[in-house]
């Protein structure tokens, strides 16, 4: 279990290192609760879970209720920059906060690479 959240930690590190523009990074349970994070110390990692849980929860109904199918991620771009959460194996959201100077597509790509080692590990 140690070395599983030792693990967790470095994954999350290294993707935080990756890409300069990550002000947060977390990985939560879809209920969210915090498995691990990487945060800025002006973001709380308790309201972020809460918050993607929220969001998670609400975007998987209207998937649903659209019928479009499973939920692979949610993309929320404001003027201070993006919340992107990408689902890690089946139980599990990496939620990430950047900055409006992200490359979306690097973004996209970095999340989705590092989503995909989380849920080998979880």
């Amino acid at each position: 279990m140690q070395d599983q959240k030792l693990k967790i930690n470095s994954v999350l590190g290294d993707f935080v290192k990756s890409t300069a523009s990550i002000q947060a990074a977390a990985v939560m349970s879809r209920d969210g609760v915090l498995i691990a994070s990487r945060l800025h110390k002006s973001v709380n990692a308790d309201r972020l879970s809460a918050i993607s849980a929220s969001i998670l929860s609400l975007s998987n109904r209207a998937s649903s209720d659209l019928q479009q199918g499973n939920l692979e991620q949610v993309l929320i771009e404001s003027t201070e920059g993006f919340l992107l959460m990408v689902k890690v194996g089946t139980n599990a959201v990496l939620s990430v906060v950047s900055r409006p100077s992200s490359r979306l597509g690097m973004l996209l790509h970095e999340t989705k690479k590092s989503a995909a080692t989380l849920a080998a590990l979880l």
